[in-house]
């Protein structure tokens, strides 16, 4: 995928849906903090308020949640990747000059990674043998910080929904209009049952045992002709909570914050070359941590990290009517999670440059 360019339709889908001009979208290229502040900083977004819609507003402040947090992992992988790699870099004699980063996103990690690689390949075509055993990083998602995002995404159903959805025997409420059905107070009007109060004309006026046709001054039940007013729905409505935008990004948050155990590595060499010593012990020292950034992050949360922009990329269509400030922060955290997206991906494939070929992993 092209994210520049998917981007900029983004950019000028956010604009069209916000009512911006030309000139005004100019100034979104490059959105992110800028234009909403909530992308700054390490804090959390799952209670601020980006819409007065409130649907809109669980699925925007999920997902700029999720970007953020995306943001902030990608920058971690690609730091600890190009960290790790350098270290090693200097055991093998590798000038830091030869090593600086790359004009890309992840470019840290490649500059770095890439000498390396090329270090290692010159190291072992002389005859050295390196023997890698690893223990793999093992990882569970944070359950508390899923169930947070999740409670984010509740909102409350209006009257009209929780009428539409609802069956009607199911359904409650005061009724401002005509009631047709069972009702809990007085009924004014027919009783299709036993009513304990006529009035001079033979209307009920009392309790109706049945169902009554007219005015109820308390609850209603099943059917109304006019308006519900607090309606309630007997053990089926829930709040639309577990929608898909909302499920991806609180489930890439969950994953964020999850526990991992570290690698555990074991290295041999082949005896007598000083050079093999001088790789197997940089190897041993640097190999966990660029096993946790590569594993335990990079490739558990690069489908996260696509999921997130494509989210990014979807959202302007589906929350069109957030207003202003939800759209200009739904461009900046998409740009952020797509920017994050391309970090990992080039973090990963850099630090798979180096692990790949000691056997540390399959990539």
């Amino acid at each position: 995928m092209d994210f520049a360019h998917s981007l900029r339709g983004l950019l000028a889908l956010v604009a069209s849906a916000a009512g911006l001009s030309c000139s005004e979208l100019a100034h979104l290229e490059g959105v992110g903090e800028a234009v909403c502040p909530e992308l700054r900083g390490p804090g959390d977004v799952l209670g601020a308020q980006f819409s007065a819609n409130a649907r809109a507003n669980a699925k925007v402040r999920t997902f700029v949640q999720a970007a953020k947090d995306m943001a902030a992992v990608s920058a971690a992988i690609e730091s600890q990747v190009a960290d790790a790699c350098r270290r090693i870099g200097a055991d093998l004699g590798i000038p830091p000059a030869h090593m600086a980063p790359r004009g890309e996103a992840g470019g840290m990690a490649s500059g770095a990674c890439g000498p390396v690689s090329a270090a290692i390949d010159a190291i072992l075509r002389q005859g050295v043998a390196v023997q890698v055993g690893v223990t793999p990083p093992a990882c569970q998602a944070n359950a508390q910080a899923g169930a947070r995002c999740s409670g984010a995404c509740d909102v409350a159903l209006d009257p009209g929904q929780i009428v539409a959805q609802c069956e009607p025997a199911r359904l409650s409420g005061y009724c401002q209009g005509r009631c047709t059905g069972r009702c809990d107070g007085r009924c004014t009007g027919q009783c299709r049952g036993q009513c304990s109060a006529y009035d001079a004309q033979g209307r009920c006026v009392g309790q109706c045992n049945g169902e009554c046709d007219g005015g109820c001054d308390a609850t209603c039940h099943a059917r109304c002709e006019g308006t519900w007013q607090a309606p309630q729905c007997a053990g089926m409505v829930r709040p639309p909570s577990a929608d898909a935008e909302c499920e991806a990004s609180c489930r890439a948050h969950a994953d964020v914050y999850a526990a991992c155990t570290p690698a555990l590595v074991q290295v041999r060499a082949s005896q007598g070359a000083e050079m093999a010593a001088r790789l197997a012990a940089t190897l041993q020292a640097n190999l966990p941590a660029l096993l946790h950034a590569e594993v335990a992050l990079g490739r558990r949360l690069i489908g996260d990290a696509q999921v997130v922009a494509q989210v990014g990329a979807a959202l302007p269509r589906i929350v069109g009517d957030a207003g202003a400030h939800a759209l200009a922060c739904v461009a900046g955290a998409a740009e952020a999670s797509a920017s994050a997206s391309v970090r990992i991906q080039v973090s990963v494939r850099a630090s798979a440059s180096v692990t790949g070929r000691v056997g540390a992993t399959s990539g």
